[in-house]
Formats: structure tokens, C-alpha cells, sequence
């Protein structure tokens, strides 16, 4: 057999290990390019915000299938993401009122605290598949005791609580809006779509348990988060956690406090976060 197609030529092997020394981007959370690569892994429909896309699409309820198991986890650098970023909006909130109702007289707001703080803060995530994927509120609140009662530091405020992530809660977060900038100490005008909530597990339930009725458990308002560490700081979350009605979820959000359901559907309340005396 005869062929005019010219003949081809291949580049000389290369030692795989010396390929592999010149990756620097492979992690769990992102995509990366091989240098085996000729060009850069792309798809266009992972680009942008693509899981905000994914939250209207049917498969992303089906979640007993392999494919979806195996998309899922790119909701979380998402989620992660604009947490960080709705935090820091919190933090700024008292820096930007002061400017706001400032007098001409007085001087700038000096931003360095607001700075030290977003800098320095960190979380500790406990997130690996093989032993918190479908994990229950019990499970995760047995392996922070644990956690609690290894740690030296248990400063008041620091380790109150430990945030619960699960998929409803993720869902949520990557539904929420990107919060807007500030505008000369005025607060910018918010879309209409609510902000997403987290779990948060008491650390100190139930040995702290003085309330007939409290389960040591909440959702809270990611807005709400940097005030709630604020207020824990003085006070036990149990004195913060509203009172619903049986069969539905207190939700902290810095106010008088909502109840939901599962689902996130809010009710109406009179629940009160006054002091109570014992």
C-alpha cells in the first residue's frame, strides 16, 4: 500500500517524570493544563459562574447518579468563594456607617482594623469525601467535640460553634448575590434574591443546655455570620438561637430571628433573642 500523505514525524519521548515537575497548578478544587497537554483543558460550559447556571438544571437534583456526584464538588470552590467575599462585606459594615454619619469635623475612619482582620481570618474546613459526605448533624458535632477537647484554645467566640455545610446550605450560598461595593459610606442597594444560610452546630451542647426545646442547632444567615461572631463573644449561642415552633429551624439573621423548614421556606415567628433570665 502506497500513500502520498507525507511522512510523519514524532517528537522524541519524554521522561514522565520530568513532565510531572512541571505541574503547578493540579489541586482538588480547580482544572489545570498537563504540560503532556498541546493546549489548555476548556469547555463552555465551564466558564464564568457556571454553577449558578447548574442551580436552575434538572440533573442537578438527581444527585444518586454518577455524573452529578461527579460535577457536584464544583459547586464548592464557588461557594467558598463567595463566602470570603460576603465576610468581608460584613466586616466593612461598621467602618462604612462611621463614615456615613460622620461630621465634617471629625476625622476619617482610620480602615486598618477592618484590614487586619480580613487578612488574618481563616477557616478550618473539614471536607474530605470519604468520611463527610451524607455526614449527620450528630456525626459532625461528635467529631468536633472531639476537636474541641484536643484544641489548647478555646477563647470566648472562637470555637462557640462549627459551621455545617451541607448540600441545601451549599446550594444556597452559591444562590446568593455577590454583595455590591460601597459608595462613599452608603450602602448599595441589594438584588431582591435572599442571601444563603449555614448550619451552625453548638460546641458546647449539651452541657450548656438550660432550654427545654433547643437542640443545640441553628441556620444562620451568611450576611449575618461576622455579627454572630461578634455577639458570641459575650454570650452562649443558645442566649442568640430563636424560638420556633416544633418541627422547624431556628434561623439566626441579627434580628428578632426567622423559622424555616428543610427546604429553606420561611414562617412566621415570635420568636425573641431578649436575654433570658434563669
Amino acid at each position: 500500500m502506497t500513500s502520498d500523505a507525507p511522512a510523519s514525524t514524532s517528537s522524541p519521548p519524554r521522561d514522565p517524570a520530568e513532565i510531572n515537575k512541571l505541574v503547578t497548578e493540579q489541586d482538588d478544587q480547580s482544572f489545570y493544563h498537563h504540560p503532556s497537554w498541546s493546549e489548555r483543558w476548556s469547555h463552555p460550559e465551564f466558564v464564568g459562574h457556571f454553577p449558578s447556571i447548574w442551580l436552575k438544571a434538572p440533573w442537578l437534583e438527581q444527585t444518586k447518579r454518577s455524573p452529578t456526584r461527579f460535577l457536584y464538588p464544583s459547586l464548592w470552590p464557588l461557594a467558598m468563594d463567595r463566602l470570603a467575599k460576603i465576610m468581608n462585606y460584613s466586616i466593612d459594615s461598621d467602618l462604612h456607617a462611621e463614615i456615613r454619619w460622620k461630621e465634617p469635623e471629625d476625622e476619617e475612619p482610620d480602615a486598618d482594623a477592618e484590614r487586619l482582620v480580613k487578612e488574618t481570618h481563616k477557616d478550618v474546613i473539614f471536607s474530605d469525601k470519604q468520611f463527610w459526605d451524607g455526614a449527620s448533624i450528630e456525626q459532625v458535632r461528635h467529631h468536633y467535640a472531639e476537636y474541641l477537647r484536643a484544641s489548647k484554645d478555646r477563647g470566648a467566640g472562637r470555637f462557640e460553634g462549627c459551621l455545617f455545610i451541607d448540600e441545601r446550605s451549599l446550594k444556597s450560598i452559591v444562590a446568593s448575590p455577590d454583595p455590591q461595593p460601597w459608595l462613599k459610606g452608603k450602602r448599595p442597594k441589594q438584588p431582591i434574591r435572599p442571601w444563603g444560610f449555614v448550619g451552625m452546630i453548638d460546641g458546647r451542647y449539651p452541657e450548656n443546655r438550660y432550654e427545654p426545646g433547643y437542640t443545640g442547632y441553628m441556620r444562620v444567615e451568611i450576611l449575618s455570620l461576622w455579627s454572630l461572631y461578634d455577639e458570641l463573644r459575650f454570650k452562649h449561642m443558645q442566649e442568640l438561637c430563636p424560638s420556633v415552633p416544633d418541627g422547624l429551624i431556628p434561623f439566626y439573621d441579627s434580628g428578632t430571628g426567622k423559622a424555616q423548614d428543610e427546604e429553606g421556606n420561611f414562617f412566621p415567628t415570635a420568636a425573641d433573642r431578649t436575654p433570658r433570665l434563669f
